[in-house]
């Protein structure tokens, strides 16, 4: 008769006591792990976006120091803050690498150099003797060839910061659509609109539903610097023209200067915008009725006020309006259609008929602006850049970065590192 084999089930259990901890630390080094690709992913995005941001201050004439305190503020934005734990760093030039080498623009003075060094404390990996680890992200930007923002919504945390709706198209050429808000839906797409674009960049998340279609969104992106904060803003120093107002039937041509508490114009007119600056200090603008054509070339609009005595007012084109409007190519305000005052944060409305043209940038800082239109309408733009932008209706936006003429669109932002 064989004997039955030993019990086996004691070795088992030893050599499992044994393995036990190695297995701990196994685990506890891959969450640790995760934990620290994450927070690098994050903090080379704020460099990206601090990099970004130096050089482009530099490239609009601002001088070193203003440079880096945009490029410390992009970093701030993104969640890092100089204290006992984080040290931000902006180079310019930008000097040798963090790991000793040295690249051939160290001594480069457009280059803009954001660096970030970071020690973060771990969770589980402290058993292994890990308490800390010290990470380092850096970012180099200078001028290159990358293309600027076609549509850019600067809201920080607004649901729907950018929606489209409808059945529409929107063709961003060769250039992005971005969006800064933190929102988990900060984009929201509904409908059945195709939205392409060089490249969707989200900083929180976005939402979709529908027979719609959508170029690839990357999310988590860094926030981007306001693309026209460096130019200059006109001043108030005396009423050219006082309540602006026409009604009834006929052509109307309108000359640069101050148009102090607004332009209204109702009826059915054609309306001719001589070339110039046309400084609206309150009141807005209000366009509607069979208001067409809307024509001018070398024209830009800056929407002001000052709250008190010369209310802020929006600025509506609305009703059987066709718009065909041209921004300055050359000069401080090359590339510039409407431009709204920072303070201004009463929001625009634009709709527009078949052949309607905006051949310029459209900026609103701090203000809603609304786009929509019917049937076939396609509205060229340079640049879209507003706290938030709605767009409706069952129509076709192609965008074109166009800032200013053809010799200043080559002054672009690249990342080299």
């Amino acid at each position: 008769m064989n004997k039955a084999p030993p019990p086996q089930r004691g070795a088992v259990l030893i050599l499992f006591a044994v393995l036990l901890p190695i297995l701990l630390g196994f685990a506890a080094l891959a969450m640790d792990v995760a934990f620290v690709v994450m927070t690098k992913a994050r903090m080379q995005n704020a460099a990206d976006a601090a990099a970004l941001a130096g050089a482009s201050g530099l490239l609009a004439g601002d001088n070193l120091a203003n440079a880096r305190l945009t490029a410390l503020n992009l970093a701030n934005l993104n969640g890092y803050t100089a204290d006992a734990s984080t040290v931000v760093t902006i180079s310019n030039p930008p000097g040798a690498n963090p790991n000793g080498t040295t690249p051939t623009f160290a001594a480069d003075t457009t280059y803009v150099r954001a660096t970030i060094v970071q020690t973060v404390d771990t969770y589980f990996a402290k058993i292994l003797g890990f308490s800390t680890i010290a990470l380092t992200a850096t970012a180099v930007a200078a001028p290159g060839n990358l293309a600027l923002p076609c549509m850019m919504s600067m809201a920080s945390n607004l649901s729907g910061a950018l929606t489209i709706t409808g059945n529409g198209t929107v063709v961003a050429n060769n250039c992005n659509i971005d969006v800064n808000s933190t929102s988990p839906t900060a984009m929201r797409i509904t409908g059945n609109v195709s939205v392409t674009a060089s490249a969707i960049n989200v900083v929180g998340g976005y939402s979709k539903s529908g027979n719609g279609t959508i170029s690839t969104v990357t999310t988590n992106a860094p926030v981007l610097a306001d693309p026209f904060a460096s130019i200059p803003k006109p001043s108030f120093t005396s009423c050219t023209y006082t309540s602006f107002f026409r009604t009834g039937n006929g052509a109307i041509t309108l000359n640069p200067g101050t148009y102090c508490d607004g332009i209204t114009i109702t009826g059915n007119h054609s309306v001719a915008f001589n070339p110039g600056l046309y400084l609206v200090y309150g009141g807005g603008i209000l366009l509607t009725g069979n208001i067409s054509p809307i024509s001018g070339t070398g024209v830009t609009i800056y929407n002001s006020g000052n709250g008190t005595s010369y209310p802020y007012g929006d600025i509506t084109i609305t009703g059987n309006t066709t718009v065909n409007l041209a921004a300055p190519t050359t000069g401080i305000y090359s590339g510039m259609l409407m431009m709204q005052d920072p303070a201004n944060t009463r929001d625009a409305t634009f709709t527009g008929n078949s052949g309607s043209t905006y051949l310029g940038n459209l900026y609103f800082p701090r203000a809603g602006l609304t786009l929509t239109g019917n049937v076939s309408t396609t509205i060229p733009m340079g640049a879209v850049v507003a706290e938030d932008i709605f767009i409706t209706g069952n129509t076709s936006f192609s965008l074109t970065n166009t800032y200013g003429n053809s010799s200043t669109t080559g002054k672009k932002i690249n990342l080299y590192q």
